[in-house]
């Protein structure tokens, strides 16, 4: 068992973060609020103190090689960042184990990389490796000339759509197999439609990007999406945007007819997302689509005149090899769509790839996800591929990142918006997060439920929460 003793501080959640980076699991000791624990066949005690002065040190009970102290260093982190950095120390010298970006367990790691001044520092500081560093710095960068194309007093808005024709097993969102619900997909569009209207008609908002998302927002029957996008773009905040994306997403659920429903409105961003090209993997995983299903809907997409197409690829999949991820980048950079986003495997408690002991067993090692990473920035820079936005998220296999690619000057303007936390973001539908940035990095957020069925229910509830969020200053 590591037991993680404060003192001086209850600073449980950024060392709770280093504990599960290491031991997979962590919790708050029945013992003692002070204590945090984690599962492991070896006994050690670590001793996180801030001291008065407020210094911060590190001991271990067991071994005198784990001690640290900030006295000792210039970095002068704040007490949070420092006791998480000294527990990372520590635990890494412990087991002879290191993750790519340190003890950084944030999941916007641009955002450090503007605090400093060259990815050098970040990797001294946070024992971030150096080409995460790198990769940091640089797509901070493109983040920041990305958001000059935005302005701080106007919004960008979500559109959620939680439902998908399957749910593959390493799915952890909350959206919902589309086949099992039939019933309330109607009614959830009459519900976001009339949410829509509500926050719309009551507030003076400008829109500067739209994003429609999901779930696949292309699961509706060919009528019904036509439904959907002739209420949605109807709305002139909605379709005077300058730039709207909208997730075609699985190449099962993409059909002409509402390919042409999008182009009617001028829509010419959107997302084709095979997550791989290995017919295998897209069984294994329950994709009910085929590498040639999504050669047919991209060169459809094409000759629709789509001309700024994203596609989304994982890296780390269950069973799939280096040589088969390699190969499917290869052939998506083949077709040069404008966005790639690589995506490192997600195992979150409630996927079901995480609960089937036949894919923990057979899940990608990371090391070979490592390797699939390295390859891809690599080959995305030979081919004019720029990162434009990065982020990570907690249980991400190996500690890795998310991050997406683009070529020509063709960036989404959303993604960075969202992910930046600079600009706000007023989000329709289940299960969305909408968000006032105020100055100083200063970030209010206000839910909606995730559910849609009780969505439906309380949709105008969820209206006036959204319409009060947005009007005071």
């Amino acid at each position: 068992m590591i037991r993680v003793i404060m003192t001086g501080h209850q600073y449980e959640y950024p060392l709770c973060d280093v504990l599960r980076m290491f031991y997979g699991t962590a919790s708050v000791s029945t013992e003692s609020t002070n204590i945090l624990e984690a599962p492991c066949e070896e006994d050690l005690t670590i001793r996180s103190i801030l001291n008065e002065n407020g210094s911060v040190e590190t001991i271990s009970d067991e071994d005198a090689t784990l001690y640290f102290t900030s006295k000792s260093n210039d970095f002068q982190l704040p007490p949070n960042r420092e006791v998480k950095r000294q527990l990372y120390a520590a635990l890494s010298r412990w087991t002879g184990r290191s993750f790519p970006w340190g003890s950084l367990t944030g999941i916007r790691p641009t955002g450090v990389a503007r605090e400093l001044k060259t990815p050098e520092e970040m990797s001294r500081r946070y024992f971030t490796r150096n080409d995460k560093a790198r990769l940091a710095f640089e797509t901070a960068a493109n983040e920041d000339t990305v958001l000059l194309s935005t302005k701080e007093n106007h919004v960008n808005v979500y559109i959620g759509i939680p439902f998908c024709p399957s749910r593959c097993s390493y799915c952890s969102f909350i959206s919902q197999d589309a086949t099992k619900h039939l019933k309330i997909l109607p009614e959830y569009i009459d519900a976001l439609l009339h949410e829509m209207e509500l926050v719309l008609h009551s507030k003076d908002i400008i829109v500067d990007t739209v994003y429609m998302g999901g779930g696949t927002p292309t699961v509706f029957s060919e009528s019904e999406f036509r439904r959907l996008c002739d209420g949605v773009f109807s709305f002139p905040a909605i379709s005077g945007a300058n730039e709207i994306t909208v997730e075609a997403g699985r190449p099962d659920t993409i059909t002409e007819s509402k390919l042409l429903a999008l182009r009617e409105y001028g829509i010419s961003r959107i997302c084709i997302n095979p997550q791989t090209l290995c017919n295998d993997t897209l069984e294994r995983v329950g994709r009910r689509h085929t590498e040639k299903d999504f050669y047919a809907k991209y060169d459809l997409a094409r000759k629709m005149g789509f001309h700024s197409i994203n596609t989304d690829l994982i890296a780390g999949l269950p069973g799939e090899t280096q040589n088969d991820f390699e190969t499917t980048l290869r052939k998506i950079i083949s077709l040069q769509p404008e966005n790639i986003t690589i995506h490192s495997l997600y195992k979150k408690r409630s996927a079901r790839l995480t609960q089937d002991s036949y894919f923990a067993l057979h899940a990608g090692e990371t090391d070979t996800l490592d390797a699939m990473l390295g390859f891809a920035a690599d080959l995305l820079a030979l081919n004019q591929y720029r990162p434009y936005y990065l982020y990570r998220q907690k249980d991400t296999m190996g500690g890795h990142e998310n991050v997406g690619y683009e070529r020509n000057g063709t960036p989404c303007v959303y993604n960075v918006a969202m992910m930046s936390d600079q600009r706000s973001v007023l989000s329709f539908g289940a299960g969305g997060m909408s968000k006032r940035a105020f100055p100083a990095h200063r970030v209010e957020r206000c839910s909606c439920i995730k559910d849609p069925l009780e969505y439906v229910r309380k949709v105008e509830e969820m209206a006036m929460k959204k319409i009060a969020f947005f009007e005071y200053n």
